[in-house]
């Protein structure tokens, strides 16, 4: 039953992305990218509205899930949902800075993909279990894998996170 509820306040988050929180997101990447190298200002994807700021925010999930990873491998349960916290509040779609309904919709699909993995992700590891927690894992890292591949070649299989 928490999965449905889950599922559903999920749907209704992703469903009602509001200004105020995109406002929000970009105060955030506004802070975070002051402190980033710059970012070549060739656009590859024109419905990345902030590019830097797409940028810090996909840089901060590839560090998260290599912390995220090694906190299984010595099943530091309390680091683990501190981690998992933090990755099913990252949203790729809302750090693009643009509306979702102005996204190629493969690129929201992804996005949608990633909470939900991540949300099996969170339940795998709210068991303590690691062998659950780690094909959890992996499958969130797949869907990173596909999108990366759809959307920044440049970066494909788990290179990026190796």
């Amino acid at each position: 039953m928490k999965k449905y509820i889950s599922f559903a306040i999920l749907i209704l988050c992703i469903a009602g992305c509001g200004k105020s929180e995109k406002e929000r997101h970009e105060e955030e990447i506004s802070a975070t990218a002051m402190n980033q190298s710059e970012v070549s200002s060739k656009r590859e994807h024109d419905f990345i509205k902030n590019e830097k700021g797409f940028i810090v925010h996909m840089k901060d999930i590839k560090v998260l899930l290599k912390h995220l990873q090694a906190s299984i491998n010595k099943e530091d349960w309390k680091a683990i949902q501190q981690d998992t916290k933090k990755l099913k509040n990252s949203s790729p779609v809302v750090y693009t800075g643009a509306n979702k309904n102005d996204l190629p919709t493969e690129f929201v699909k992804l996005d949608v993909q990633f909470h939900l993995d991540t949300l099996e992700l969170v339940n795998a590891c709210q068991e303590k279990n690691k062998d659950k927690a780690m094909a959890a894992f992996f499958k969130v890292v797949n869907g990173c894998d596909e999108c990366h591949a759809k959307f920044n070649p440049k970066e494909t299989s788990t290179s990026w996170f190796r």
